[in-house]
């Protein structure tokens, strides 16, 4: 009963080891912190696309930065996870289900001891 009151718009989260899953499956990583964070250290092939451009432009913020819209899951990740989970809500029109946000962000991903490399180089 109480599952009717459940929200059909709640981004899917995922722990870093599922993110990495991903990720070899050939996900795009959307890293939608500012510019400045983003160059200080990021998930290696991720690419920059700030939330605010995604919540003004929609999937063709994603689209201009070159991601595959069509790619069967696409990773957005965050410094916490709450900015990517909006990024995610944003994007639920467009994504369905193959919106997937880094629970914990960065920080979760750096605290298993996975690496960051500035720019996502």
């Amino acid at each position: 009963m109480f599952g009717l009151f459940r929200s059909t718009s709640a981004p899917q989260d995922v722990s870093p080891a599922a993110a990495q899953a991903l990720i070899a499956q050939g996900a795009p990583v959307v890293d939608v912190r500012e510019p400045n964070e983003f160059a200080a250290g990021a998930i290696k092939g991720s690419i920059n696309v700030p939330l605010g451009a995604i919540q003004q432009r929609g999937s063709a913020a994603l689209a201009d930065a070159a991601i595959d819209l069509q790619s069967p899951h696409i990773l957005l990740v965050c410094r916490s996870g709450n900015r990517s989970g909006q990024a995610c809500t944003a994007l639920r029109g467009s994504l369905g289900a193959r919106g997937h946000n880094l629970a914990g962000g960065v920080i979760a991903w750096g605290n298993q001891g996975l690496p960051l490399s500035p720019g996502g180089a």
